[in-house]
């Protein structure tokens, strides 16, 4: 424990050493009284955007979200939009039964039992309030549950949406106008001000024209995304991370990825305390992966033979690529399968093709035939056995026998940063330490910003729940302490 202490304290010295930061904090009588708000949120992604809307329901007058980008959504908007939650009606219809505590134990034990339990038992008890709220702004859900990849059980809802992403933003985006709460885009945070007591005064923001701006706010919530495309931050806690991998949001131009963990930076300036920083998932997202779902498809070796059990956790497939000495292969599924909402974009495109039959495959991948039978074969075998000796996977919904068959290749990108920003689980900053009781007053926190929930690993169809969960009680929390501010006597 005292080895971690010190490993985050030397990590977030360095982080400030690298960035040209200094831990000095403005104050608040340098922000001018009429640029005066109840509530910023930073960031107008699921978590900001949940943040921002919470605020006001929850009675804060002026509430305003800024983002950095021209558009709203952020990460969501390009999402699967695959969103866990606790839905016992809906899981009786499939013949499967969930509970709390199996959630729980699920997320905790994909994030290597190392991810913070209040943290969890939240995020698990608030998922079906979530599910019912974005029901209420106007999103619809498709009634069958998913097993989103990496999410080791069906529990995960999306969208009638064919992009569920884009349909939370819409949705999101209308009842955020509808309370009135105003967005300003192309505006990035640069510092947290403090008054002289160390509360939240409000932030210094940089606008559209470059001009440093300083805007006043009892209440601040951060949701700015993780730091995957921040190379700096990945050299610096997560080294084992190649260089060349980009990002899911935008592979291949990770300059136009938003997540460069702006509000780590601000945090660890204003003496908040961040946590599991090392912990960086990696996913294939180059475009041969056609499923939203485990379980139909097999990974092949550029050579055409299986290496993994596919329906593992990313961080297992990753290690068991990396150990070929490879860096790309092959996702191959059959005419069974229900494919993803990009598929046909991605036949479009030429990231993904069709072939007949196997010897048509196997030209086309430019594989020897004789090898890719063998591999389907054996495979068939383990699909219909339930039993797979080579990799021990354990689940399959099908064996892949009906052309055509549907292929692509594929390399991993950086996904999601598990680890962040250290919060207490109504979403305020820890002060000093990733183990402090005390945080910076006024100063909130939400979503992929944050670290300490997933541990070393994120289930999938958990990242947009986190965000959701924490970005409403963040918003909340951030309303009620700014009432009680301007209620004390002056």
């Amino acid at each position: 424990m005292a080895y971690l202490r010190r490993r985050s304290a030397l990590q977030g010295l360095g982080f400030l050493a690298l960035s040209g930061l200094c831990p000095k904090m403005l104050r608040a009588e340098s922000i001018p009284a009429e640029q005066s708000w109840d509530v910023i949120a930073v960031g107008a992604g699921a978590a900001g955007f949940a943040a921002a809307i919470a605020a006001r329901e929850a009675g804060a007058r002026k509430v305003l979200l800024i983002e950095k980008m021209a558009l709203a959504g952020g990460h969501m908007l390009v999402s699967s939009g695959m969103l866990n939650a606790l839905d016992p009606e809906g899981q009786r219809r499939m013949g499967r039964t969930d509970s709390a505590e199996q959630f729980f134990r699920d997320t905790f034990e994909g994030g290597g039992g190392i991810g913070n339990p209040e943290l969890i038992e939240r995020m698990v008890k608030e998922s079906p309030g979530v599910i019912a709220w974005l029901k209420s702004i106007g999103v619809e859900f498709d009634p069958k549950l998913y097993e989103a990849y990496s999410g080791v059980f069906p529990r995960a809802h999306k969208t009638t949406r064919a992009r569920s992403g884009l349909a939370y933003t819409q949705r999101l985006l209308a009842r955020a106008r509808a309370l009135g709460v105003e967005i300003r885009y192309r505006t990035s945070a640069q510092s947290i001000a403090l008054n002289a007591a160390g509360r939240v005064a409000g932030l210094v923001v940089q606008t559209p024209d470059g001009k440093n701006e300083t805007l006043s706010a009892l209440g601040v919530v951060l949701a700015t995304g993780g730091f995957g495309a921040n190379l700096s931050l990945r050299s610096i806690w997560a080294p084992d991370i190649p260089v060349d991998l980009g990002t899911t949001y935008s592979p291949g131009r990770m300059n136009e990825d938003p997540a460069t963990g702006d509000g780590i930076r601000m945090t660890l300036s204003a003496g908040g305390a961040v946590t599991g920083m090392e912990y960086v998932l990696a996913i294939p997202f180059w475009g041969g992966r056609m499923l939203d779902y485990p379980g139909a498809e097999i990974f092949l070796t550029t050579d055409g033979m299986r290496f993994t059990d596919e329906t593992a956790a990313w961080d297992t497939v990753f290690s068991d690529l990396i150990a070929t000495g490879a860096t790309e292969f092959w996702v191959v599924t059959d005419s069974r399968s229900v494919k993803g909402a990009t598929f046909a974009t991605k036949m479009q495109q030429g990231l993904a093709d069709s072939a007949e039959t196997l010897e048509e495959l196997a030209r086309k991948m430019g594989v020897p035939l004789k090898r890719l039978d063998r591999t389907f074969r054996l495979y068939n075998e383990a699909a219909r056995n339930e039993m797979d000796p080579e990799f021990g996977r354990t689940r399959f919904l099908q064996d892949l026998s009906k052309p055509p068959y549907y292929f692509g290749r594929e390399r991993f990108e950086v996904h999601y940063t598990c680890g962040g920003i250290a919060v207490l689980p109504d979403a305020r900053v820890r002060k000093g330490s990733e183990f402090s009781s005390e945080a910076i007053p006024g100063l909130y926190a939400a979503g992929e910003t944050t670290g300490g929930l997933h541990g070393k690993f994120r289930l999938g169809g958990s990242g947009l729940l986190d965000a959701f969960v924490f970005g409403r009680i963040a918003g909340k929390n951030a309303a009620l302490h700014a009432l009680r501010e301007q209620a004390k006597p002056l």
